[in-house]
C-alpha cells in the first residue's frame, strides 16, 4: 500500500485529512461491519501506512507510521487511546472498523470476549475438551492467566453450561456467554 506523499503546501491539518480520506476509500461499509479492504497483517488485522512529518514546514524529521486499522478509525472517532488500552472488536470481525463495532477494554477484557472454541477444539465448546484418563468431559476456564477446574462430566452439554456459568461469574467482557445464560 502506498503511503501519502507530504506536499508542503499542506498545513499538518490538510496532511492528516488527506490521510484519513485515504483510509476511507480503503473500507467496504456493509449492513453490518465496515470491512477493511487494503493490507491486512500475518494475524488477520487490517494495517494503515502513513508518513508523519516532524516538521510540517521543510518535510524534514519523516517518520513511517504502521497502526492497525480498526486502532485509527476509534482514534478518529473519539480521540487517542489511553496507555495500556486495547481495541476490542465487539463483532470479532478483525477487518471491521466500523467505530461502534469497537470498543476499549483492557487485555484481560479483550481475551475474555472470544466468540468460541479454539481451532484445535474437539469438543466444539470453548473450555472443554475429553479427559481420556478419565473417561470424561473436562471443563476449565482461563482468568487471570491461570486455569480454573470447573470439573469432570458425562455429558458435553453439562460440561458446556458449567463453563458458562462459571466465565459469567469471572469474566466482566464475555458477551455470548451472557446471552447463552
Amino acid at each position: 500500500m502506498t503511503s501519502v506523499r507530504y506536499n508542503r503546501h499542506l498545513t499538518p491539518a490538510q496532511y492528516e485529512a488527506k490521510v484519513e480520506a485515504r483510509f476511507w476509500t480503503k473500507v467496504d461499509k456493509t449492513e453490518t461491519c465496515w470491512v477493511w479492504t487494503a493490507r491486512v497483517t500475518t494475524n488477520g488485522y487490517g494495517a494503515l501506512n502513513y508518513t508523519e512529518y516532524n516538521d510540517s514546514l521543510t518535510g524534514e524529521g519523516v517518520t513511517r507510521r504502521y497502526v492497525r486499522a480498526h486502532r485509527y478509525s476509534w482514534e478518529r472517532t473519539h480521540g487517542p487511546i489511553p496507555e495500556g488500552i486495547e481495541i476490542d472488536h465487539i463483532c470479532h470481525n478483525r477487518l471491521c472498523v466500523r467505530p461502534d463495532h469497537l470498543r476499549p477494554a483492557t487485555r484481560k477484557q479483550n481475551s475474555e470476549h472470544r466468540s468460541g472454541p479454539t481451532r484445535i477444539s474437539k469438543s466444539g465448546v470453548r473450555g472443554v475438551y475429553w479427559d481420556v484418563s478419565k473417561g470424561k468431559w473436562r471443563a476449565r476456564v482461563g482468568h487471570n492467566m491461570r486455569h480454573v477446574n470447573v470439573g469432570l462430566f458425562d455429558d458435553l452439554a453439562e460440561a458446556e453450561a458449567a463453563v458458562i456459568s462459571k466465565r459469567n461469574e469471572l469474566h466482566t467482557r464475555n458477551d455470548a456467554d451472557r446471552r447463552a445464560a
